[in-house]
Formats: C-alpha cells, structure tokens, sequence
C-alpha cells in the first residue's frame, strides 16, 4: 500500500509530530503494534504505517484518532471507550491510561485489543502531547507459554509469507496427540505441561533442520515443509511416532501416540485460511479411521467427512428438539407356523430438514459412535413402549422388539428409566423384546449378561440380532444368555439354490432349538423361501418383506385394526 504524504505538510514546524517525526518513523519499524501521538494543540495525530494499513486510509497524518477508533469499536464497548477517553483529557484524572475494547480487523470479525497512552507537558506543566498504543491482544503473543513453540498467528504469517511466492509449493502438516487429556486427568496438569514440552522437544529433534515446529490449541501441533512429497512426509511422521512413544515420569512409562493430517499447497488450496484448515481437517479424519497414522487431504474425504460432520450437528440440533425429526417404523413378525402377525420390530428413522428420508445405514452408526444413541434410546424405548400399549387394545398379546446398543447397556441409567417405563404405561414386560445390536463387538460377555440379566428377571426377553455375521457366532450362543436368535438376511438370500445355506440355518435352528431358544429368521422375501423356513427348518419367527415392509404407524394401525375386524 502507497501510503500519502501530503497531509505531513499540515504538520507545523513548531508542532510536537515535526520534532519526533524522525523518531517515530524509526521506532515503528521495531514493532507489530499499532502506534499514535497526538499534538494536543492542533488536534493532528501521526499514525504508524501498520496503523494505516490495518484501517485502510490515505495518509499517515488525521485529525481524530478517537473518532476513527470509535468506528471500529464493537458497539457495547464504545460507552466505556468514550467514558475513558473524556476522564483523561477532559476531567485529567490521570497522566496515564490503559484500557480495552473489542475492536474491528481486516477479516471482519471482533477481536479484543489494549491501548495504552501517556499525556505529557511542556516546562510550564501544559499538556502539548498525548502518546498511545494499540495492542491486538489476540496477536500479541506470538509463542505458546508452555513448549516456547510459535503459535498458530506465527504460522498463519509464515504460511502467508511462503505463499506469497508463485512457485511454492510444499505441505502443511498438522499433527494431534490421542487422549492427551488421560494424562491431564490421570497424572495432574503440572505433569502434562511437563510431557506436553517433552514432546515438543521430542518432536522437533527429529524434523528436519529448517523446519520449525508450531504449536496450536490444545494438543494440536504443526508444521511447514516447504517442497515436501508424500514419501517424505511419510518418513517424517514415523519419526514423530516414534520419538514420542514414551513419555517419562518419576514412577511412570506413559505411551502416547499421534494422528496426522497433510494439505498440500497450491494443488490443495493456495490460501493460509484454507491449507490449514485441510490439514486439521484430515487430521481428524485419520483419528475416525482409528487414530495413530496419517492421511493426507483429499476433496472426496473431505466432502465424505463435512457431511458426516454436519449430520452430526443436525442429530445433535434434532435431540436438542425432543428427537423431532425422528419417527419410528415397524417391520410386522410373524409366527412361521400359520404366518399370524404376532407383533413388530420398531426401527428408527431420521427425516432430514428438507423432508428427506435419512438411510439407517447413514446416520445410525453415527449415532452408536457419538453416544448419542444415548439419548435417542431413551425416546426410541419411549416411544415403542407407548405404541405397542395402544396395540395391545386390539391384540392383547401383541410382541414388540427394540434395538438396543451396548452403549445404551454401559449407561446406569438405562435400566431404571426402562423400568419406570413400564409401570407409567402399565406393559406386561413378557411383550417387549431387546435385541442387541453389534453383537460382534462385545469384548465382555460378563458385563453384558449382568445387565441383560436385570432385564430378564423383569420379564423382558433378549434377542440376539444379526446371528451369523460376526466371527465367532457359535462362541456367542455359548457365552450370551438370551431367549431368541435372529438370523442375518445373508443366509436367506440363496435359501433356495444354496445347499450350504439351507443346511446351515436348517442346523443352527437345530441347535437353538436343543438349548432352549427360539429363531427369528430376517430378510424372507419370498413364499417358496418362508414354505422352506417353515417346513423344512422349522423356524419360530419370520420378518421380511413377503409379510411387510416396515410401516408408519398409522399404516400398521390399519393392519392391525383389519385383522381385529376378520378376528372379532
């Protein structure tokens, strides 16, 4: 920016400015700050050069410092600023000043600031000169006070300097520690500030060089690396891994690990803004894949993970609202012997806010690694426990099955809010059944079957959803205590045509059947499928689409009350 001087003129040679000019020039070219000194005669203030480029004028030389700063003042502070200003140079409460405010910056947004001035006088104890300050509070300090490292602002700034060159090229990697905050919590912040500026060192013993180490919010790293290739990031990040895998206390070998993400500039963003924000944007996306490793950007992983992101957000806005957005359907079982409705399997669903239909398969899993399936749990018992009472009016015997996640069992609340429910809506527990889903991830069989025990000696029976598609489906027949077992659409697919299949669900019927548990086959989609089922398996419990898909309730209330009126 061309900076006018003809303004400088205005400046008289018996004005304070035209004597420190010279110097003033010289100091601000030793700082970041925003410099000013007012001639109390004249009113001229001289401005530094970075005071003129932050508020885009014309000349290093105006006539009201306080009107301009007011302009730029957030509203609710420009009382206060006004207030201070008239204390000292109206009532000359004091020589000195220190005061703070939120002031405008170049991007548009807000950010606190300090201005610090001195009002001095000549040997006749006149005012003639008022000097200040302007410090952005959130750009001051340009190191991080635990490891020394340059922050984020200091990187911001490198990256924008490096950019500036049409050649560069290079990467911005941003590195994250895992559960650093187990050892805040386990060992005490004292400890972790100590670990935390021994990784620091740790990590930038093993960098190149000529490339510095910056530390970001919370435990987040950084780094530039300018000319840098895949390959070489790569060797560089399994040095960082394993230079910090020990973290030593007095008494302790604490492990840490790291997760790591990379942006390359220009062909992934040519803008300071937007390359860091890929960067932690694909750091992230490697601890979703399961922490320790590193994944570099990609537009695709990236559109994949802001949609997950911003479903995330709408789910938690939608529990916020009572789970509005929510609804249940419900998938009709039916007896395999006679094909008579016996009751139904409540399935969640999700409508977007355009009106859209959300697929399970989208936002479920999502929900089960948020916890906030949680939550939603609760409305889902809730609002099943309510259905299948009103059901029940019109098939005394009606059966409901709910999903339940191992999530929903480690919650200690779980248990009594399913009980609670049951006494407000007067439900015989012996209709209700809980299927467990992601059977495959139980790791503590114990655990499991103590909860689900509490819930077998209220009467609720316990299913076992999805059998067979886990590795080890005969090890969980052994060590899950349950009623039923229901068997994955996988082995009905080929029912018909497959020898393997037919004899395999033919004997897994067999044996549930040996030790006292019941069969609920899914995904039956055919008549010569449900005759086989039936006939040939002796199957307990069909649900598929040749008996019903899964319904709104208003929709399986016609069914119902039509079979009351065949029955009644």
């Amino acid at each position: 920016m061309t900076i006018n001087r003809e303004n400088d003129l205005a400046i008289g040679q018996d004005s304070p400015l035209y004597h420190i000019r010279q110097f003033f020039d010289a100091i601000q070219r030793t700082t970041d700050e925003y410099l000013f000194v007012v001639d109390l005669s004249s009113g001229l203030t001289l401005l530094s050069n970075n005071f003129v480029e932050e508020f885009n004028l014309q000349s290093n030389v105006i006539t009201d410092i306080d009107s301009l700063l007011m302009e730029n003042i957030y509203p609710d502070d420009q009382e206060r600023y006004a207030e201070s200003i008239h204390n000292i140079l109206i009532e000359k409460v004091s020589d000195t000043y220190e005061l703070e405010f939120r002031l405008l910056n170049q991007d548009g947004d807000y950010g606190w600031a300090e201005c610090r001035g001195f009002i001095s006088h000549d040997k006749d104890g006149n005012e003639i000169m008022r000097t200040g300050v302007v410090s952005r509070l959130d750009k001051r300090r340009h190191a991080d006070d635990v490891t020394g490292l340059l922050n984020r602002f200091s990187l911001s700034r490198a990256l924008r300097q490096e950019l500036s060159s049409p050649d560069s090229h290079g990467a911005v990697v941003s590195v994250g520690l895992d559960n650093f905050h187990v050892i805040s919590e386990t060992y005490g912040y004292h400890f972790a500030d100590i670990a935390m500026k021994q990784i620091a060192q740790n990590i930038s013993n093993v960098l190149p060089p000529d490339v510095n180490l910056y530390k970001l919010d919370g435990d987040q790293f950084a780094l530039m690396l300018p000319d840098a290739m895949p390959e070489e990031i790569e060797i560089i990040f399994a040095s960082i891994q394993l230079c910090m895998r020990e973290i030593r206390n007095v008494e302790d070998t604490i492990y840490c690990t790291a997760s790591a993400g990379a942006a390359f500039y220009p062909t992934d963003a040519d803008d300071e803004i937007t390359i860091l924000k890929y960067a932690e944007a694909a750091m992230e996306i490697a601890r979703q894949q399961g922490r320790d490793r590193i994944v570099f950007f990609s537009q695709e992983t990236y559109d994949r993970w802001r949609y997950d992101t911003s479903m995330q957000s709408l789910m938690q806005n939608c529990i916020a609202r009572g789970c509005e957005d929510f609804f249940l359907c419900f998938q009709p079982q039916v007896d395999a012997k006679n094909g008579h409705l016996i009751g139904a399997e409540a399935l969640l669903r999700w409508r977007d806010k355009d009106g859209s239909i959300i697929a399970p398969m989208q936002f479920i899993p999502m929900l089960e690694k948020s916890r906030m399936i949680i939550p939603v749990g609760h409305w889902i018992v809730e609002q099943a426990f309510a259905v299948c009472k009103e059901w029940q009016e019109y098939m005394p015997d009606f059966q409901m099955s709910i999903n339940i996640s191992l999530y929903q069992l480690e919650e200690h609340m779980f248990y009594p809010f399913v009980k609670d429910c049951l006494d407000r809506y007067g439900l015989r527990p012996e209709t209700i059944t809980f299927e467990l889903t992601e059977s495959q991830s139980v790791s503590d069989w114990e655990f499991v079957n103590r909860q689900f025990n509490q819930f077998h000696q209220l009467g609720i029976k316990i299913a076992m959803d999805d059998f067979g598609t886990g590795y080890s489906s005969l090890g969980f027949l052994k060590n899950f205590s349950c009623n039923l077992i229901k068997i994955d659409r996988l082995f009905v697919q080929d029912i018909l045509t497959g020898a393997f299949d037919q004899n395999l669900v033919k004997y897994t019927i067999m044996l549930c059947h040996s030790i006292g548990m019941e069969v609920c086959i899914e995904g039956v989609e055919e008549e010569e499928a449900y005759i086989f089922l039936r006939d040939e398996c002796k199957a307990d419990i069909i649900q598929g689409f040749y008996f019903g898909r899964p319904e709104r309730k208003q929709v399986f209330l016609r069914r119902l009350k039509s079979l009351k009126r065949k029955t009644g």
